[in-house]
């Protein structure tokens, strides 16, 4: 089922659904087509007579709408927009608003949104059924929207379950079983936390609750940019006089769940729609807030039954709401669960086994990657360490501890990173579900080694017990995941962002005095300013010939297959949509897959003088700087300069092999031939070298989302890193092998030296393929490590010691890996971070250092 853009209901619950998913049938229902739609409400208001004249009314043009848009959401105070305002220039575009306050007037005659309400408790709370309408009418959201439950399988035969989306899970498709036929289940989201709305003083806090809804389409409510969680309430934070400190927190729980059920109470009185919700537990101190297990089971290696344990709150906001289960509703949660339990216990752990010198001096050592944080100083002394932190922590803890710990331990530790990587994927299966209980089940069979060892640790004192919250509460990552689908939809990231934007933000603009009310009157304007943008935007766009030619599908073959190789949506797109595309700015990161397409199109039969510096190499976007770092460089002297005193013979070496072998893929590590009977042959002498290029990826899991651009280097020697800085990657040798879907297969790890492009003599012509060269020094892949479950990797060599070097295009190229080198039991005190990697002949390839990497090589092992 879904939604066009006058909110009518389209049944698609009838229609032949992919072999491979199973719909509910009877679901999702319309009942009627005479709802009110978002532009209708917008043509309803108080205003709209004038608005069939003058659509922008109370402003008198779009250019007049425009500059007060730009004004009333720019961080300038009103002083600073009443001097703006008299600057001869601006008086000039004779605005119908001379100052800011009548700015403001004016901006309080535009269309409402969700009102705001208050009741003496004390609390600031907007309507909770106005605000899941609002955003289920968003018509930004218009084509993000899922209604009906179904079941998605891998294949067509139907036997391995797949968990995504909400609507994926067990737990809608029961509560549509108890539902009418036809009706149609909204899930609400609703994420509650103390967040500091002063900076340094003023020790200013606000408790907001914000709401979101779970039909909307996984990657659109997990971008941080899509603003889909919306305030709804500002809970009271009182200051109790009571002396003991447990009955202060047992009084705030009962206050704040007794705001709850009044703030919520709409909501309850609509439960006959199966509106369920996910909210912090009403349970007592270590406490699983799932299984409800006491801290004395938390040793335990299996899921506990349900059971019931009281916290002094006796009347939960959740009581009496029909089909309301807090062990399903209450799900585990990436940031606060996972990522804080690493740095609590693992790090912690970690630290007491290696020593905070050692552990401290290994981090530092690490060779710096472009883009992710480098620890050059005491990371166990870190202050206001945020989740991206634990997340780059994780990414080398397993490679450093593995020669300075005992195996079991390290065996334990990569077990739970296991978890946490395995647990974040966006498509679960029954397969991963599995291997999630293999790696709980065996850190449970290491454990006793962290005992054993004295690692945890206490503020003073060894602890001899694994009461651990956050560790019981790995126990119901799979039960969880089989309910409500993936848990990565469910991590606190978005709703701590939101904090900023629907809190923090607003803050800075009051008069530092009564917060709330003046943050309430803010977020009033800004959804105003939204919703008329939106609205002027559709009314004011008819259909455009042009464009609906452009969105009509051609026919093309070709151009469909390159598409759909990319990752392209290959479904014509409505004029209507194209525009709501355009109006949702939410996609931040710098797509060079579209900008290589709007390239080949404007040079397309057109002569030019260099390759083009973005093309495609495999599923890779590569991207080179439109200046090289240096033109003109002899070969003798680029050999000098980057230490490669073979690279005449590796460019003769690789021509040859050119011309025996045309175009196809090049090895690596391939003995070259003797060069008695052929003599060094290079058509050119002089090259172009490039110190850096960036690579970008489309996500393994849903190709139409582009992954951040990295940044690789392969420059020489210079100062501070004396002896050059070169990163690691993996290349392509067997074009019968694809990344990432063939994991390591037919392909080679190598360390990149140089990126050029030869050039010719000069008044002579090119007589070779025109195309951008490296020089690559490739590692050998050994077997998987049976402790740290990572690659191993050593330096591939000639028979007399030197390293194997080979002559690649750069289009054989495909991902950025991380290597970490085996530092042993103690790093050698003279190493740094610039010549670590230098000095080590063997390494770990670092599987953990992102989900991407990961996942591949996961689902490549899997088959």
């Amino acid at each position: 089922m879904d939604t066009n853009l006058d909110g009518e209901f389209l049944d698609t619950a009838g229609d032949l659904p992919p072999s491979n998913e199973e719909w509910y049938e009877g679901a999702a229902k319309c009942y009627s087509q005479d709802g009110l739609t978002f532009l209708d409400l917008f043509d309803a208001d108080e205003h709209a007579e004038y608005r069939k004249e003058n659509l922008f009314y109370p402003f008198t043009s779009r250019e007049e709408w425009e500059v007060a848009d730009f004004l009333l959401r720019s961080a300038l105070s009103m002083a600073a927009i009443d001097k703006l305002l008299q600057l001869s220039m601006i008086k000039r575009l004779k605005l119908s608003f001379n100052n800011a306050k009548d700015l403001r007037g004016q901006a309080e005659m535009l269309p409402k949104g969700p009102s705001w309400k208050c009741q003496v408790i004390p609390s600031l709370h907007g309507t909770k059924i106005e605000c899941l309408e609002s955003l289920f009418s968003n018509p930004l959201f218009h084509n993000q929207l899922d209604f009906v439950p179904h079941r998605v399988y891998k294949t067509a035969a139907q036997l391995l379950r797949v968990y995504s989306e909400w609507l994926t899970g067990d737990a809608v498709w029961s509560i549509q079983d108890q539902l009418p036929q036809g009706a149609t289940v909204l899930g609400t989201v609703l994420s509650s936390d103390k967040t500091n709305i002063t900076t340094m003083t003023g020790a200013r806090v606000a408790h907001p609750l914000l709401l979101g809804l779970a039909n909307i389409h996984m990657h659109t409510r997990t971008k941080l940019s899509s603003k889909v969680f919306m305030l709804t309430a500002l809970l009271p934070i009182p200051q109790y006089l009571h002396p003991n400190q447990r009955m202060r927190g047992m009084l705030e729980d009962c206050l704040i769940h007794e705001c709850l059920s009044i703030v919520l109470q709409p909501l309850m009185k609509a439960s006959e729609l199966g509106i369920m919700m996910s909210d912090p537990a009403c349970v007592r101190s270590k406490t699983s807030p799932f299984t409800l297990a006491s801290y004395l089971q938390f040793r335990d290696n299996f899921h506990h039954p349900a059971q019931f344990w009281l916290n002094g709150v006796f009347v939960p906001f959740w009581k009496g709401w029909p089909l309301s289960d807090p062990a399903i509703f209450l799900t585990p949660e990436a940031l606060h669960h996972w990522h804080k339990q690493f740095y609590d216990h693992d790090m912690q752990w970690c630290l007491a086994v290696l020593g905070v010198p050692e552990f401290d001096f290994q981090f530092s050592i690490l060779q710096p990657i472009t883009g992710y944080r480098h620890f050059p100083n005491r990371i166990s002394k870190l202050k206001q360490v945020t989740g991206r932190v634990h997340r780059d922590i994780q990414c080398y803890i397993v490679g450093l501890i593995a020669g300075a710990a005992p195996h079991r331990f390290v065996i334990a530790i990569h077990a739970l990173m296991d978890i946490r990587y395995l647990a974040q994927s966006p498509e679960p299966d029954n397969n991963l579900l599995a291997s999630i209980d293999r790696s709980l089940a065996l850190f449970h069979d290491n454990k006793d080694v962290i005992m054993t060892l004295g690692a945890r640790m206490g503020v003073k004192r060894v602890i001899d017990n694994w009461h651990i919250p956050k560790l019981e509460l790995m126990q119901s990552i799979t039960t969880s995941t089989c309910q409500v689908g993936a848990l990565i939809q469910w991590s606190a990231d978005a709703t701590e962002h939101a904090h900023v934007s629907e809190i923090k933000d607003p803050a800075r603009r009051t008069n530092n005095n009564d917060y709330d009310p003046q943050i309430c009157h803010h977020l009033d304007q800004e959804e105003k300013l939204r919703r008329f943008a939106v609205a002027t935007s559709l009314k004011s766009s008819p259909t455009d010939p042009n464009l609906e030619e452009l969105c009509e599908d051609e026919g093309d073959e070709d151009k469909d297959k390159d598409k759909e190789e990319n990752g392209e949506n290959d479904e014509p797109m409505d004029p209507q949509t194209a525009l709501l595309e355009e109006l949702n700015h939410t996609h931040t990161t710098s797509n060079y897959f579209s900008k290589i397409r709007m390239s080949a199109a404007t040079r397309h039969g057109i002569p030019q003088a260099h390759p083009p510096r973005m093309f495609l190499a495999g599923s890779t976007a590569v991207h080179l700087n439109c200046n090289p770092t240096y033109t003109g460089l002899k070969i003798d002297k680029v050999a000098d300069q980057f230490n490669i005193p073979d690279l005449r013979h590796a460019l003769s070496d690789f021509f040859q092999r050119n011309v025996r072998n045309g175009d196809r893929v090049f090895g690596v590590g391939v003995p070259r031939r003797l060069l008695i009977d052929h003599p060094l042959n290079i058509p050119f002498e002089h090259v172009q070298v490039w110190h850096t290029v960036r690579l970008q990826q489309a996500c393994l899991h849903d190709p139409s989302i582009v992954l951040p651009a990295q940044t690789m280097h392969a420059s020489p020697a210079c100062p501070g890193w004396p002896k050059g800085r070169q990163d690691v990657a993996i290349f392509n040798i067997n074009s019968a092998h694809d990344w990432p879907e063939s994991g390591l297969m037919g392909h080679a790890v190598c360390e990149l030296q140089l990126i050029m492009r030869p050039i010719p003599r000069r008044g002579s012509r090119i007589t070779w393929h025109d195309r951008y060269l490296c020089y690559v020094r490739s590692f050998k892949i050994g077997v998987v490590d049976p402790v740290t479950k990572m690659h191993t990797l050593t330096h591939t060599k000639h028979v007399n010691g030197t390293l194997v070097g080979d002559i690649v295009p750069l289009t054989q190229i495909r991902a950025f890996i991380s290597i970490i080198p085996k530092l042993g039991a103690a790093a050698d005190p003279r190493l740094t971070k610039s010549t670590s990697a230098h000095y080590h002949s063997s390494f770990y390839l670092n599987k953990y250092f992102d989900k991407q990497i990961y996942d591949s090589l996961y689902y490549a092992l899997q088959g």
